[in-house]
C-alpha cells in the first residue's frame, strides 16, 4: 500500500553534478528517522536539478546497520537504468529539473533496525546524486 508523500530530512553524501531540492518518501513525515514497514512497498521520489550533461544514471542503493557506518548493498533492487525508470530520457540536460521515483519494497525478513539508507545515482562510477535517508526497518 502506498501512502501520502511527504518531504523528508535528508543530507547530502556527495553529489557532484546534481543539487538536490526534495526527497519525497511515502508515509514518512518529519521524523528523525522514516519508517519503513517490513512485508510492505513506498515510494521515493528524489527531485533535483543536473549541473552539467548526464549521459545516463543507474541507481545504487546501500543501507548501514544501526548507524554502523559500514554500508551492506541493497542487492535485489531491480532497477538499472534510473531515466527509463523515472520515464525522462538520457542524457540529462543541464538547468533543467528532473524528478527520479522509485518503488521500495522492504522485504518481510529484513530486520528491526536503524538504517542509514544511502541512495546514490551514478554515471559509471561518478555520484551525480547522492542522499542520506535516516531510517528505522519496522
Amino acid at each position: 500500500m502506498l501512502n501520502y508523500l511527504y518531504g523528508i530530512n535528508h543530507s547530502d553524501c556527495g553529489s557532484k553534478r546534481a543539487l538536490v531540492h526534495n526527497v519525497q518518501v511515502a508515509g514518512c513525515d518529519d521524523a528523525a528517522l522514516c519508517p519503513l514497514m517490513r512485508g510492505n512497498s513506498t515510494e521515493l521520489n528524489i527531485f533535483f536539478e543536473v549541473i552539467s550533461e548526464v549521459e545516463n544514471l543507474r541507481p545504487v542503493v546501500k543501507g548501514d546497520v544501526n548507524d554502523s557506518g559500514f554500508f551492506l548493498p541493497f542487492n535485489n533492487f531491480p532497477e538499472k537504468d534510473a531515466c527509463v525508470r523515472s520515464g525522462f530520457a538520457c542524457p540529462l540536460s543541464p538547468g533543467q529539473n528532473y524528478t527520479y521515483n522509485s518503488k521500495i519494497e522492504v522485504k518481510s525478513y529484513y530486520p528491526p533496525v536503524r538504517s542509514n539508507v544511502k541512495w546514490q545515482l551514478k554515471n559509471g562510477k561518478e555520484n551525480i546524486l547522492c542522499v542520506y535517508i535516516p531510517s528505522i526497518i519496522m
